[in-house]
């Protein structure tokens, strides 16, 4: 995502997009700031430590390299672009690079060099010590080199309205490395960032490093910057807001009990239709906000619609084999994590999302068998009771072996086509072939097998 949007800066966006940091803007917020035309601060910001994170913990070695390496090609992308020191902004995403500045008193200019070229030019270790770095009192801010002559030479053009930086060709990969030579020229400022961390910056700090072209305070400022008459803010629609609170984990686990709970009573309770029709709606919300972002798969959207026939068919044709629901239960359970996962599962994001949505179904799915057995055991309704608390009628009915075939009953529950009958003080589930049957209803058994089958009678 962060890559994306990093390329739609540079191709969608106007030319002359600006990055106000505002207050901060750490780890991909950094780098999308490194990709717009010019960075702005606020007084109080902060910005960087951009390395790649996941929910799971530290990245192993190889899987770190592998995440970091589009990070930082991109960063010396934009760092040519914008005439930025590279291993400045490759500070951000890597821990182990250690940066030194130093600084030529008669022009101002300054590099940043490792510790490798630090010896090499003075012939000795540099000072570990993180020492503030600050221009001197009364000087311009740095003049990040090998830029001193290259922008000096460009102001015209920028002046006279040409295409500017962006259109220009890119600086030579790397400057010219230092020397021994070049000892006399430069004098060291201090560290920059230590190898045991990354790089975070201040606006005097960004500043004086070239990356920001000044401090943008409140709106006025703004507007001031940029000589503009009018100041705008484009706000999310509520659309959107509202995808992002579906989305969310915590809603996202209530959605999963209403669904589990309404499936539960629905079976129990078959006929009535309601509890249906809710865990519908919940299932239905779950799956319309991962597709409204994009996070929906087809496989997950084939293993929820195989899973929701599963279940109708225990509900409405089998009731009582429990082989069907459950097995529907599993493959919409299954799409619902599935729509958790937008990345590769062979990657630590991938095993990451994966983790988190099967933390949130297994919790959702626990809540729900929680309220539905609270629900089941506080719920007192003649009839409708002994069809979802069994006890001893249900291992009576389980237990009679002999062929119930016109034996004469109740319907305990409207079968529509199934629902709950009562056979010789015995609750028991069972369908109706025609027109439905209601509650209370005389019924006598037309077929007694694995699907019990009863028609009404007078």
């Amino acid at each position: 995502a962060t890559l994306e949007l990093t390329n739609l800066v540079r191709t969608v966006a106007p030319p002359n997009t600006v990055a106000w940091i505002h207050p901060h803007a750490f780890s991909a917020g950094t780098i999308i700031a490194l990709s717009a035309r010019e960075i702005v601060t606020s007084p109080h910001a902060t910005f960087g430590d951009a390395a790649p994170v996941t929910a799971l913990g530290p990245v192993p070695a190889a899987e770190r390299a592998k995440i970091e390496s589009p990070l930082l090609a991109e960063l010396i992308d934009e760092a040519r672009r914008h005439h930025y020191d590279e291993r400045l902004v490759q500070a951000f995403v890597s821990v182990g690079i250690e940066l030194w500045l130093l600084r030529d008193p008669a022009t101002g200019e300054v590099v940043f060099v490792d510790r490798a070229e630090y010896e090499r030019v003075f012939g000795e270790s540099p000072d570990e010590t993180l020492t503030p770095i600050t221009p001197p009192p009364g000087h311009e801010p740095f003049v990040v080199s090998p830029l001193l002559s290259f922008l000096s030479e460009l102001q015209p053009e920028v002046e006279q309205g040409a295409p500017g930086i962006e259109s220009t060709p890119l600086l030579p990969p790397i400057r010219a490395p230092l020397t021994a030579a070049d000892a006399s020229r430069f004098e060291p400022i201090g560290q920059v960032v230590s190898n045991d961390r990354l790089l975070t910056l201040k606006p005097w700090q960004a500043e004086a490093y070239g990356l920001s072209a000044g401090v943008i305070e409140d709106d006025r400022a703004l507007q001031s910057f940029f000589g503009a008459s009018e100041v705008f803010r484009l706000e999310p629609v509520w659309s959107t807001s509202l995808v992002q609170v579906l989305m969310s984990w915590p809603v996202r686990v209530a959605l999963i009990a209403v669904f589990v709970l309404c499936l539960i009573i629905e079976m129990a309770l078959p006929g009535t239709g309601w509890f249906g029709l809710g865990a519908l709606a919940a299932m239905a919300v779950l799956v319309g906000a991962p597709m409204l972002v994009g996070a929906a798969t087809w496989w997950d959207l084939a293993a929820i619609v195989a899973g929701g026939v599963l279940i109708a068919v225990e509900i409405l044709v089998i009731p009582g084999t429990v082989v069907a629901g459950l097995c529907g239960a599993a493959l919409l359970l299954i799409g619902l994590i599935g729509t958790v996962v937008t990345g590769d599962l062979t990657s630590v994001d991938g095993v990451g999302e994966l983790a988190r949505g099967g933390a949130i179904v297994l919790a959702g799915t626990a809540l729900g068998w929680a309220a539905a057995w609270w629900l089941i055991r506080q719920l007192e309704l003649p009839g409708r009771g002994r069809g979802i608390i069994l006890e001893d009628d249900t291992a009576k009915a389980e237990t009679h072996t002999m062929s119930r075939l016109g034996t004469r009953g109740v319907a305990l529950t409207d079968l529509r086509p199934s629902g709950r009958v009562e056979l010789d003080g015995s609750a028991m589930d069972a369908v109706c072939l025609g027109r439905w049957i209601d509650a209370g209803t005389p019924v006598r058994v037309t077929r007694d097998g694995i699907v019990l089958e009863v028609e009404p009678c007078a």
